[in-house]
Order: C-alpha cells, then structure tokens, then sequence
C-alpha cells in the first residue's frame, strides 16, 4: 500500500515551510472553503500563514478588536475534542447571528462558517487550523470534519516541527537541528543516525545513539514503537510518522519522541536522511485529556476516550453504560489501544499513562 501523496506533502511542508501553502489551499478544497489558516497561540507577536484568498481577512481579524475577544476562540480553540469541530459544534445558529464577530467582520468579507482543530503539543504549544467556508455556502457538513480527522495526527506532526522552525526554511542541516531548539537527530533510511543536535546528546541515557550510530530509548515498549515507525514495513504500508512517550524515570521528566518522515524538498535539506526524530518534554498534567492521548499513540477521537476512561479507573461496564456504547465495541477499541502503545494488559495501560503523562 503506498502513502497517500497528500500526507507525503503534508511532511514535506513540516521542513520546507513555503509548502504550507498548497497544503492550506487543499484542506479548503477538501471542505469546499475559501482558504485555510495556520495559527500558532504564543506570546509576543502573533506567527500565521493562510492561504492567499483569505488573507486580507485574516489580517483584518488580527488588527480587529476580536482578535483575542471571538467565539470561536473561547469555546472551539479550548475544546479538548482530538478532532476537527465546526463552528456549530460550540454554538447555535442563533448564537452566531448574534454575534458581531460574525456579522461585522466575517460575512461582509465573504466567510462566515469554519472547520478546525486545536493541537496542543505536550510541552504547551497550540497550534490552529481554521478552515474558512463562505457564509453563503452554508456551514461544513460533519462527514467533511470526520475526513479531515485521518489527516490530523499528520498535520500536527508536520506543524509543531514548523511551529519551532519559526515557518521560515531551514538553511542546512545543522542549522536546522540547532534552530528547532529542541534534541533532534536526522535518521538515515536504515535507522542510523546521520546528524543529531546538542540537545539530542545529551538525553542520556533515556534516549541515547548506541551501537550502530542506531537510536536507543531507555523505555522497552517505547523502543519497540520507535523501531517499528521506522522500519521498511511501516514504510512500505503507508504507516508514517508515530508520535512515542516514554515514561518518566529516575527524576527526569516524561517526554515524547516524535518520527516525522522527511518528503520532497525536506529531502534535499537533510542529506541522506529519510526521517527525523525530535523530542519535546511534558507538562504536569491532573489525567490524561483525549486530545493528548490522541497526539501520542494515533487514536482515533473514540480510542482516545476509552483509554482515558480506563487511566480514571473506569471498568469495561462502566463505560458502557454511561456511554452506550455496547462491551463488544468499547473492548474493540481497547484492543486497538493496546496495539497501539505496545501494553498487553489494562494494567499495563493505566501504568503507562500514569507515570508518562503526569
């Protein structure tokens, strides 16, 4: 089975940033909308890129009074949902048409309806994507915000890595592991390392290049991950890119080490590398929210509610009755999980979260 080109492209974009654009411009043809805008959520001066229909409005937005003041940044962006929500999953229509922020500054410049999804990295960073519609269009249906859900886990991925570029191109190898500031190494196709920054050398010894200029993580179950997201097979079956977490240990703080395969011209940046392994440490968190869970091992958004249901203490029968859904389908689901994180039993499951996510 070969990778689908858009998702090769979407990596592509995580180290050759210009390619962002083309990927905005084909989340909004996926949604039938006019354009797509990348937002990063940090102090100081705001970082966006969108596509070139939607620009002039975006920059209205940011020099508007609704910039930090909007409806869809004080119920969509905080939602914790894994998925791409539409302006309808936080309000009612009568909610909207009430609302200046839509009717002064959207729909006199043509927008008025959107789909989108907040990804929130481990270490704290937020990323949005809003995918602007036409008012006149009509809101985005929800089988388009459930296709886009395959393509989330890629996206963050490829964006938290543009994120810490700055989204401004990298000028060579070196230069690029220095300026994601955060430990990296660059994987030649075999697994070895070709080129690793500072900060990736000095994790030892809970990740480390052992024998073989070969990646090493200290944590078993996070090494068997790491070594099947890069082997030929996952390759070979479309299976790219893996977000891992290892487990806190000896004092040191849990951390996420993230596979981002290298495409197109990201190629041609990294020399003889065929994918990149950076890593970002977590935040202290009460329990483990879906959208994290999601984020580390790739579940789906139903995935993700079962193993945080199960981390909380919650029993096979609990979750089916207050949610119900039926014993077969959540024990499904957990299933899934369990192939996921490398863990054998709900035991395991529940140990792993603990101690990786808090």
């Amino acid at each position: 089975m070969q990778t689908d080109p858009f998702i090769d492209d979407i990596y592509e974009a995580a180290v050759v940033p210009e390619k962002w654009q083309a990927i905005l411009d084909r989340l909004a043809v996926v949604a039938d909308a006019e354009g797509t805008l990348l937002f990063a959520a940090c102090p100081g001066e705001p970082r966006w890129l969108a596509s070139e229909a939607i620009q002039e409005a975006m920059k209205a937005w940011i020099g508007s009074k609704w910039y930090l003041d909007n409806p869809r940044g004080q119920r969509l962006v905080p939602r914790e949902d894994p998925r791409f929500l539409t302006d309808l999953d936080a309000m009612t229509t009568e909610e909207i048409n009430a609302s200046d922020f839509y009717t002064e500054l959207l729909r006199p410049r043509g927008l008025g309806w959107c789909v989108g999804t907040s990804i929130r990295s481990p270490a704290g960073d937020t990323l949005v994507f809003s995918i602007e519609k036409a008012h006149a269009k009509g809101p985005v249906p929800r089988a388009v915000a459930e296709q886009l859900d395959g393509l989330r886990p890629h996206l963050a991925r490829a964006s938290l890595l543009s994120g810490r570029l700055g989204l401004d191109r990298a000028k060579s190898t070196v230069a690029t592991l220095e300026a994601i500031g955060l430990p990296a190494a660059a994987l030649a196709p075999d697994g070895r390392v070709v080129s690793a920054n500072a900060g990736f050398l000095a994790c030892e010894p809970r990740i480390r290049i052992g024998a073989g200029n070969m990646i090493e993580l200290a944590s078993a179950p996070a090494q068997t991950l790491l070594i099947e997201a890069i082997s030929n097979t996952a390759i070979a079956s479309g299976r790219i890119g893996k977000s891992i977490p290892v487990r806190a240990a000896g004092g040191e703080a849990a951390f996420v080490a993230h596979v981002v395969p290298l495409r197109g011209g990201a190629l041609d940046v990294f020399a003889g590398a065929l994918s990149i392994v950076f890593t970002t440490s977590m935040t202290p968190s009460a329990s483990p929210a879906p959208s994290l869970l999601q984020a580390l091992f790739d579940l789906t958004p139903a995935e993700a509610r079962t193993a945080g249901q199960i981390t909380e203490g919650k029993s096979i029968e609990q979750i089916s009755f207050e949610s119900g859904i039926s014993h077969n389908t959540i024990r499904t689901h957990l299933k899934s999980v369990f192939q996921k994180t490398g863990v054998e039993r709900q035991a395991e499951l529940v140990s792993l979260l603990s101690i990786s996510l808090r």
